[in-house]
């Protein structure tokens, strides 16, 4: 194509709309993409020579300086003449460049129309019409170039007609406008991606919606099956996960811990064997090009210490997806997603560390309390039966040990009236605020929180997150109360209360007994305690900090507004409620 870039003699008038489209008929039967990579390419291959040569002019062989001779190479290095045309060259290498970053822009495109429906992404229509008009003035240009250059290796000082600053300014466009085009197209990408999880009822679609979604050039995703990374195909790999569990655990390959592999290598074959769940290791990298060695290093590195499937070059739509819909960023996380496709909780691995294979009960709300109530209470048989049983029990908190006892002998007195009349038993727990049990106690509150927060069952978990959160504030306040009292059915949160509300409520027993239907007590007791609570006026506001990665967002738990929340402390007054009391 050199004859159709080039002229032959110095001082020919070169026509660039001819020749331009002597080129368009010279590759008639290419794609777009390809007559646009098939000009620079033959731009590369004549012109890439003439710069080698310059530069290791005067270094080289008889043979080779003859050649360097004949495409007039001393011509251009001479001292006078390299200042007289320096900032020429500076700008048209600067201008062949931006030309680059067209056609990667135009492969990038055609490759997403390649790999993707134009139904379920828009946008690449739109991309697509340009294509043609920025091939042309991709070709347009480098034609330009070609003559530019044989100009400047001329040892005539000939007028310059070559509209360079028009082409560099077209071109300029060209890249911002194509680039603008192909986000887009990520980003529509992503929703589609979006759209299909919503709507998806089986964990294998989110596995070929995810993972499986190819949108990559030369770097499709592969799935690595176990430690000596042997890979295995798409279809096997979504038929050993059908109807399963998923943990997808998520870390960059600087970050990965080694703390966090031990945990879960203790873990993973307890938790297929007992839940059905498997891990997925998803190395949080965006381009596996830059480093791209060292990247392969540091995931086999890794992935030679994981029994369980790892993702390499995972998708750059799905990459998105991860950072807008689970908020995964630098630090490692898991998401658990269950064997109809929905997320369970998107922290998982915070409740992971702590309570390991007990993480699980918090995925029904019957046992969400068990793996709190072992943590702190494993010793005690008697109560951990009545609890495995549907019982109910008072949790019993107070700032000294004075405190706490005359909490439990009012409680011990109170709950006597309802044990005799409804024939049943009631359990009780009681430590001070400054006891390691305590400590522990509020630790694993937090970390059910976290897990609540970032549970998929919202409406299912509203009203024990409520209470938990209420729970939380009170250890906040703990200087302003007397005491806290959390009441539980089997192993979950029935309501809790300031301490004085909740004996209060116990002693009017005779009052709301005539609500009880059958033996299920909490509910009238739950109703009184609110109306009591309600009818109180001064209600201070609810404020609470805890430690940690603390949710983006909460409710008030007693007038449902939302928090101010500065870092991770939560405030909110209630007026509604004020108002209603006043």
């Amino acid at each position: 194509m050199k004859s159709q870039m080039s002229p032959c003699k110095d001082g020919e008038q070169v026509s660039l709309p001819l020749r331009t489209e002597a080129i368009f008929k010279k590759l008639k039967t290419f794609s777009w993409e390809a007559k646009a990579v098939l000009t620079l390419a033959a731009f590369a291959f004549e012109y890439g020579d003439f710069w080698h040569l310059a530069q290791n002019y005067g270094q080289c062989d008889k043979l080779t300086k003859s050649v360097a001779i004949l495409k007039r190479v001393p011509i251009l290095i001479k001292h006078e003449t390299l200042k007289k045309r320096r900032a020429a060259i500076a700008e048209l290498n600067n201008l062949i460049m931006e030309t680059y970053h067209v056609i990667g822009y135009i492969v990038k495109l055609e490759d997403l129309l390649q790999h993707n429906n134009p139904n379920d992404v828009p946008t690449l229509t739109t991309a697509m019409k340009k294509i043609p008009t920025a091939v042309y003035w991709t070709i347009y240009t480098i034609v330009a170039c070609t003559a530019k250059i044989n100009r400047l290796t001329s040892d005539k000082d000939e007028p310059d007609n070559l509209p360079m600053l028009d082409l560099e300014k077209k071109i300029n466009e060209l890249v911002k406008e194509l680039k603008e085009q192909y986000d887009r197209s990520e980003a529509a990408k992503y929703w589609w991606i979006r759209k299909e999880l919503v709507i998806c009822d089986s964990i294998t679609k989110v596995i070929s919606t995810l993972i499986l979604y190819n949108d990559t050039v030369n770097q499709q995703p592969v799935i690595k099956c176990d430690s000596n990374n042997k890979e295995i195909g798409g279809d096997t790999f979504m038929d050993e996960v059908r109807g399963k569990y998923v943990l997808f655990y998520i870390s960059s390959l600087e970050n990965i811990s080694n703390e966090e592999l031990s945990l879960l290598k203790n873990l993973y074959k307890r938790i297929y064997e007992e839940y059905k769940c498997k891990i997925v290791w998803i190395p949080f990298e965006g381009d596996w090009t830059t480093e791209a060695q060292k990247k392969e290093l540091q995931f086999k590195k890794w992935k030679e210490q994981m029994p369980w499937y790892a993702v390499q070059y995972f998708p750059s739509a799905s990459y998105m997806y991860l950072k807008k819909e689970w908020s995964v960023r630098g630090n490692s996380t898991a998401v658990l997603i269950n064997p109809q496709g929905k997320v369970e909780n998107t922290n998982a691995l915070t409740s992971i560390k702590e309570f390991g294979i007990h993480f699980f009960d918090f995925l029904d709300i019957n046992t969400v309390l068990k793996p709190v109530v072992h943590h702190i209470l494993k010793d005690n048989d008697q109560l951990l039966h009545l609890m495995e049983n549907q019982g109910y029990t008072f949790f019993i908190g107070g700032k000294n040990q004075k405190t706490a006892t005359d909490l439990l002998n009012k409680i011990r007195k109170a709950k006597l009236a309802i044990e005799n009349a409804l024939k049943i038993q009631i359990g009780l727990a009681s430590f001070m605020e400054e006891s390691e049990t305590a400590k522990a106690f509020w630790f694993c509150m937090e970390s059910l929180l976290f897990s609540l927060a970032h549970s998929s069952k919202e409406y299912e978990y509203k009203q024990l997150t409520k209470e938990v959160h209420k729970l939380l504030s009170y250890k906040f306040h703990k200087d302003d109360i007397d005491g806290w009292i959390m009441l539980t059915k089997g192993w979950t949160v029935v309501t809790c209360g300031q301490a004085n509300t909740i004996v209060t409520t116990l002693e009017k027993f005779s009052i709301w007994k005539q609500h009880i239907i059958g033996e299920d007590w909490g509910y009238a007791f739950t109703k009184y305690h609110e109306s009591f609570i309600t009818g109180k006026k001064g209600l201070s506001c609810i404020t609470f900090q805890i430690a940690g990665n603390a949710p983006m967002h909460l409710d008030c738990p007693v007038c449902d507004d939302p928090m101010e929340t500065k870092l991770v402390k939560y405030n909110c007054c209630h007026p509604r409620l004020q108002n209603a009391a006043n």
